[in-house]
């Protein structure tokens, strides 16, 4: 470090100020690699195995997303999709729902994507969604 007359650095600012940008680079860094930190718009899915036909679970899939306060924006039976959103786009979903056997058995795979810092947030959206559709299975035997 160079000194100048009075016995003072020349360079304290800048000395200073390449200290703390190296601290907060080394902060954030730490911070970005912390496992678990919650991602904005984190994707979530979940699966689940019905004991009824297709034709019953994509109808009560319907049933049980509206139900559930969430809204069908677009529907494809031959395909076995529906997707939706819920109130203010804060969430997302895609439910796919194909045949499994003829015992009957058909699988409901649902991925949702929440516009929310807590990724349980769009997690309990989808959960919300399988457990009204089992109620509505449920009254169908």
């Amino acid at each position: 470090m160079v000194r100048n007359e009075r016995g003072g650095s020349r360079f304290p600012v800048g000395a200073r100020v390449g200290e703390l940008a190296l601290i907060a680079l080394v902060v954030l860094t730490v911070a970005s690699l912390a496992p678990g930190a919650p991602k904005k718009n984190e994707e979530h899915e979940i699966t689940q195995v019905c004991q009824h036909t297709y034709d019953e679970v994509f109808q009560a899939s319907q049933d049980a997303i509206e139900r559930a306060g969430f809204f069908v924006t677009a529907k494809d039976k031959d395909k076995g999709t529906i997707s939706g959103n819920g109130a203010a786009g804060k969430f997302t979903f895609e439910m796919y729902i194909e045949p499994l056997n003829t015992k009957p058995e058909t699988r409901v795979t649902m991925h949702g994507r929440g516009k929310h810092w807590d990724w349980r947030y769009t997690s309990s959206q989808l959960d919300a969604i399988l457990s009204e559709l089992q109620k509505v299975l449920a009254t169908y035997h």
